[in-house]
């Protein structure tokens, strides 16, 4: 078997816990927070921009760390970063400290083994299926998603929110550490190999278009502006349906096991829509992906803006799911497409700032429009709108072209 591979288990691996519960494991936490501190969803809220907060600046920071010094180092903070925020969450004797250890714990982990770092390592092993590499790595998004509702629905009602987070900080340094230390390695000419399907005696980062070799010629791209623009308006849209929809759920009629269930639906789906977009990222236009995902997003959050029954709110979580498949294979192939692979974690870095300043207000909208209305509703009819700017945007996208054939 080819080494890569054992690299594309690391970051699932790595990804499973950190998305996994930023993104599927969060919303119902944020159900038992609420709970207990009486807090109201609009101060719960800034438990999500906070980390987004920091995605300004951080991510400028660790692009450029993935392709100069060490992603390997870059996850080892990350493990650690997420291990003593799952510690703190579990001690936070309030609300600002619990908001605190989510901003700066947890949204820094979320940055040191995003997709930032997971994407470029992962388009350095792989050349021919980087595609299908990036599916199967984002694929541990979905798996976290899947496991984490009912485990830590079980958790919460037999130990309770605090020690479940407790029980979750052990199991990531049993899982993920040892894969880090033992396994993982940054190129392939670490082991003195070479990316898969790249021409012989070459390497990945000198394969495929190199449009800018610095950070100002990327920002002076067109391409740069007009993806990095369009993920910030379907990005903060996506994220703050996601962020809100166990509550969403709650606020419907739904118990915590149809609400655990509703989320392991919306990250089953997920699974599935990362292997098609995986597979479809090696052989259709990136830009009809990405569009696949807009429609995909808008059609589930349209679908919400009724406050469906519950049969129908699951079908709008599995096209949300599905969504969220075309996101991270697309978004990292996109970048390796247009920038060249040895860009791939700089130009990610850059356009992390831009998507944060997209995704900050759809949290804070999503919470203060439930604080008035006692809905999401109003959200939703906003992010539907949105979402169809997002798609127009992508309009202004010009792809490089390759010898033979379209950088798709």
């Amino acid at each position: 078997m080819f080494y890569g591979w054992w690299i594309v288990l690391s970051v699932f691996m790595a990804q499973l816990f950190m998305v996994g519960f930023f993104s599927y494991g969060y919303p119902m936490l944020a159900v038992e927070v609420e709970a207990e501190f009486q807090s109201g969803m609009q101060a719960l809220s800034w438990a999500m921009i906070g980390p987004t907060i920091l995605g300004l600046g951080l991510p400028l920071i660790v692009g450029p760390l993935v392709d100069r010094w060490s992603a390997r180092g870059l996850m080892l903070i990350g493990i650690t970063a997420l291990t003593f925020g799952f510690l703190t969450l579990a001690w936070a004797p309030s609300v600002l400290a619990f908001v605190l250890g989510m901003s700066i714990l947890v949204g820094g982990a979320n940055t040191f083994l995003g997709p930032i770092v997971g994407s470029a390592v992962v388009s350095r092993w792989f050349t021919a299926s980087r595609g299908r590499a990036l599916g199967f790595a984002a694929i541990g998004t979905s798996i976290g998603g899947i496991l984490m509702p009912p485990l830590l629905g079980y958790g919460f009602e037999s130990i309770g929110w605090r020690n479940s987070l407790r029980v979750m900080a052990l199991a990531v340094v049993v899982c993920v550490l040892p894969l880090l230390v033992f396994v993982f390695r940054d190129h392939p000419r670490d082991l003195g190999l070479q990316a898969e399907g790249a021409p012989a005696g070459s390497d990945a980062a000198a394969v495929g278009p190199a449009l800018a070799s610095s950070s100002a010629e990327i920002l002076r791209q067109p391409a740069f502006w007009a993806v990095s623009v369009c993920l910030a308006v379907f990005l903060g849209c996506y994220s703050g349906t996601l962020s809100n929809v166990a509550k969403f759920a709650s606020d419907l009629g739904a118990d915590g096991a149809s609400r655990a269930g509703l989320m392991s639906v919306l990250a089953f789906s997920g699974l599935i829509g990362k292997l098609v977009f995986g597979y479809l990222a090696d052989r259709i236009p990136l830009k009809m992906g990405l569009w696949t995902a807009i429609g995909l997003t808008t059609a589930s959050v349209g679908l919400m803006t009724l406050e469906p029954e519950f049969p129908l709110l699951l079908v709008a979580a599995a096209v949300l799911g599905l969504a969220a498949g075309g996101i991270l294979p697309v978004w990292g192939a996109l970048m390796a497409a247009i920038f060249g692979v040895a860009n791939v974690g700089r130009s990610m870095g850059l356009q992390a700032p831009i998507i944060s300043i997209g995704v900050m207000p759809a949290y804070w909208f999503a919470g203060r429009s439930h604080g008035a209305t006692g809905s999401f509703v109003l959200a939703f009819q906003i992010f539907a709108g949105a979402l169809c700017l997002a798609a127009l945007i992508l309009f202004a996208l010009r792809m490089p072209q390759r010898p033979g054939r379209e950088a798709a």
